[in-house]
């Protein structure tokens, strides 16, 4: 097997000194954060991380608890009146942080600043999760309907992250400082402090209607080596990593102060292929960029068998998965055979990109399985956050690769994946640029618009043949979520990938 798959990072780090906002205390909860997002904004990103963070300082109209069942929260109750209105009754009493009351008008004003006509490009790339919403009526101050242009099968999976924000706050003090300095939600932390770099600092919110959180603060710190994380968690820098990679378990499990959890989740692992550009404007090439991987050695040499290799675009625990799409097999001359059909008979030279510290090694090893192959890959790694972000998602960049990683928003319906990354409107945040395959557009729009579960799913099946067959993208694995925590905090990790830290508790 390749040399590389043989080779352990170095996880031992000289004792770092606590920095003064990671002292600890019994009633506050540190998260150590590959990089903290650009905007505390929940309707201007879609970056995971920011979501993480967003999920604790806002609430939406439903939730989902640990068995990912879904549970009232802003909304106490809601049904179906006919295939495109539903109407959602709201929780009496809920304050903001800054204490305004919740109401219909908040509600309505929170879908409509995305909604907005014209908008959805320059203001918030959630658009795409909530378009097909054509209407949000106040039917009296603790009832709204939510009107779709067509039936809509995904409205309550979306509406479970969908943070609900106060409309006389954002008129007043403009969506510039919301986003920055005078953020406001209903959720169990409220904004203390945010160093850009360093540090975020929330607050217990003490009139949160499920009653104020076991942890009075809450701070998330920028950390982007993995391994620093590591070394923080070890000393009592930080209570609570994330993504922990396969060379730093035994660490984590011999040390007498700390514990893994883990837990399966949605998000996959895929390296995207530009299509606009050579190699990659050439099928035969990307198939045979997908011959070139060896995804079983990655997932079990290098993260410890704590992933499942990828067949398909569609993670095996959505609707809509076909487990008779199979995956390319590891077959290194297939590959350089079609890259010479290709018309690169001497190989190609190419670059990829990456934000994902945390899986460096994977993401080396895959550069020189495809090196190996005749696609000679020079890998660049990227520090994750906003530079990462303009030059790849932003600008539309040509390149030739990059790696990437989705997590469905916790949707657990192929539209969650198919949508963002291989549909060309707005809201498709890969397919407009990088994965444009003929006829999708049109396909994905049919499985979202019927009720018809089995025709749903027949479209999905056609939809992953044809992915298979244009290879837009490398499908890698899919992940288990892995933390690692102090044995002075309760937590376990959530199949959907959230970290609710209203569930953490002290360890008595």
């Amino acid at each position: 097997m390749l040399k590389f798959l043989a080779v352990a990072l170095l996880s031992a780090l000289l004792t770092l000194p606590m920095s003064p906002v990671a002292a600890q205390t019994k009633d506050t909860l540190t998260v150590g954060l590959v990089w903290i997002n650009d905007t505390l904004d929940p309707h201007m990103h879609y970056q995971r991380v920011g979501i993480l963070i967003n999920i604790n300082m806002f609430d939406s109209l439903l939730h989902k608890n640990t068995k990912l069942e879904y549970e009232p929260s802003l909304a106490t109750s809601w049904k179906a009146l006919n295939d495109t209105t539903w109407e959602f009754k709201l929780r009496k009493g809920v304050k903001f942080h800054n204490g305004d009351v919740l109401t219909a008008e908040d509600v309505k004003f929170s879908f409509d600043r995305v909604l907005e006509p014209g908008k959805e490009q320059k203001r918030s790339p959630q658009y795409g999760n909530v378009r097909a919403i054509k209407e949000v009526r106040i039917v009296n101050p603790d009832t709204i309907h939510l009107v779709t242009d067509k039936p809509f099968p995904l409205l309550l999976e979306r509406l479970v992250f969908f943070p609900i924000v106060p409309k006389k706050h954002i008129e007043k003090v403009g969506d510039a400082a919301f986003a920055e300095t005078a953020t406001v939600g209903t959720g169990p932390w409220k904004l203390v402090e945010w160093k850009r770099g360093q540090h975020l600092r929330l607050e217990a919110f003490n009139d949160h209607w499920r009653g104020k959180p076991a942890f009075k603060n809450l701070v998330f710190r920028e950390i982007p080596e993995v391994a620093t994380q590591l070394a923080e968690l070890k000393t009592g820098g930080v209570d609570l990593i994330r993504n922990v990679s396969a060379d730093l378990l035994p660490e984590i499990k011999a040390n007498a102060q700390t514990y893994v959890t883990s837990a399966p989740i949605l998000r996959t692992h895929y390296m995207m292929l530009d299509m606009r550009t050579e190699p990659f404007n050439k099928k035969l090439a990307r198939q045979a960029a997908n011959h070139a991987i060896d995804r079983e050695a990655i997932v079990q040499k290098m993260m410890a068998g704590l992933g499942k290799p990828m067949a398909t675009v569609v993670h095996a625990a959505a609707f809509g998965y076909d487990p008779s799409v199979t995956a390319y097999p590891y077959d290194p001359k297939k590959a350089k055979a079609l890259l010479a059909q290709a018309g690169y008979p001497n190989g190609v030279d190419i670059t990829i990109h990456s934000a994902f510290t945390e899986f460096r090694p994977v993401f080396e090893a895959m550069a020189q399985m495809l090196t190996e192959a005749g696609i000679r890959t020079n890998a660049k790694i990227w520090d994750p956050g906003p530079a990462y972000n303009k030059f790849f998602q932003g600008e539309g960049k040509a390149t030739h690769g990059a790696n990437g990683s989705w997590g469905y928003y916790s949707v657990f319906d192929a539209d969650a994946i198919l949508h963002p990354l291989y549909h060309t409107e707005p809201g498709g945040w890969i397919g407009k640029w990088y994965t444009r395959v003929e006829g999708l557009d049109q396909l994905i729009d049919q499985a979202r618009s019927t009720l018809d579960q089995p025709r749903r799913r027949q479209i999905y099946s056609q939809i992953q043949k044809m992915i298979k067959e244009e290879a837009p993208s490398i499908f890698l694995f899919y992940q288990y979520d892995t933390l690692g925590v102090s044995k002075k905090v309760d937590y376990a990790a959530r199949g959907d990938e959230w970290l609710w830290l209203y569930d953490a508790k002290p360890k008595r």
